[in-house]
């Protein structure tokens, strides 16, 4: 398990220097976008489309991160009231809802990517299987941070435990 955990942050840290590429792109088409727009008086037919595929990737791959990090919003009355095994339950099911649902979308995402591949962008002429491949891969990821979580979280002995 080790080793999986090893690729597992390997991959967590690519995930986070391509989420701020990412941001930086979006905010730099976004920026050149607005200074053709009010100086230059001539609009860039392609910054619309690149941004918006920015920001998807963004939210896709951010989901990833947020889940390694534990920072999904939760209610709070239900967390506090609920205790112990109670409150384990809850726990777990969550988790396997979170599960669930971002393999129904790693299912989804692949049809996605075979239709794609005979569609082409509109003003960028870029295949969209790119941009579903993109979704397919950070539901993927989700699917793979839940259950380490969820390893780490019910199955894992703490090493203090095991000495």
């Amino acid at each position: 398990m080790k080793g999986i955990k090893s690729v597992f942050i390997k991959m967590q840290r690519i995930n986070t220097v391509i989420i701020s590429l990412a941001l930086l792109a979006m905010v730099g088409v976004v920026f050149l976008q607005t200074f053709c727009r009010f100086v230059i008086f001539r609009s860039l037919s392609w910054s619309e489309e690149l941004s918006r595929y920015l920001f998807v990737t963004l939210i896709v791959l951010g989901v990833n991160l947020a889940i390694t990090n534990h920072l999904f919003v939760r209610i709070e009355i239900i967390d506090n009231y609920l205790k112990g095994t109670a409150a384990v339950m809850m726990n777990l099911i969550r988790k396997f809802i979170m599960i669930y649902v971002n393999i129904v979308f790693v299912y989804s995402s692949f049809k996605l990517i075979l239709i794609g591949a005979y569609q082409t962008s509109p003003a960028m002429r870029i295949p969209m299987s790119l941009l579903y491949g993109i979704v397919f891969i950070g539901f993927a990821m989700n699917v793979f941070a839940s259950l380490i979580d969820l390893y780490e979280t019910y199955v894992r002995v703490p090493e203090e435990e095991v000495k």
